[in-house]
């Protein structure tokens, strides 16, 4: 899956695509970023598949939403959690390059995760760590590597934050990418 990132780049800041879903440079294959599509922030700084670039390599990711899912007696029902202010919400993240046996480059990205927050908590223990504008460019700012510049941006985001709603399952198949999968959902009970 593809998401887009925010990131530093000499010229200045660029917005990229990369594949979800982090591979090191030093993976044998790309195969390796299946399991990595998240990273705890709490050892970002330590983890030797992290560390390097938590320090060097951070980006942004722009979304207008994500979903979590929550058992019901109708089975699992996504939830989509949206910015409650509206626009886009910005997902912390790391970024990596890739590069394959001819030397073609992938760009990979993984999203940084905190401890839920109350309105988070009955869906998942983890959320996304959600930046503000300002917090976003802290994260993007290239000359700070020092984690202790940084971790306090690590917070869950405030119960304001966030606005939820479920949505029909359709959601729940990777083959529906269409308008409809933000259809609400409506208990037929």
């Amino acid at each position: 899956m593809s998401i887009t990132a925010v990131r530093h780049s000499p010229s200045g800041r660029i917005a990229q695509h990369t594949r979800w879903g982090l591979v090191p440079s030093w993976a044998p294959d790309l195969r390796s970023g299946a399991n990595m599509i998240n990273a705890r922030s709490e050892t970002v700084f330590e983890k030797r598949s992290f560390a390097r670039l938590a320090r060097t390599q951070r980006c942004v990711i722009p979304a207008s939403g994500f979903y979590e899912w929550r058992d019901t007696p109708a089975g699992k029902l996504p939830t989509l959690f949206q910015p409650a202010e509206g626009g886009a919400l910005r997902l912390a993240g790391l970024f990596s390059t890739w590069a394959d046996d001819t030397g073609e480059i992938t760009y990979t990205s993984t999203i940084l995760t905190t401890e839920a927050n109350r309105t988070m908590r009955p869906f998942h223990h983890r959320m996304p760590v959600l930046l503000d504008g300002d917090g976003a460019n802290q994260w993007l700012d290239a000359t700070l590597q020092d984690p202790s510049k940084l971790t306090h941006l690590f917070q869950s985001a405030p119960e304001s934050a966030l606005r939820l709603r479920a949505l029909t399952t359709r959601v729940n198949r990777v083959v529906n990418d269409d308008p409809q999968c933000w259809d609400p959902y409506i208990d037929s009970e």
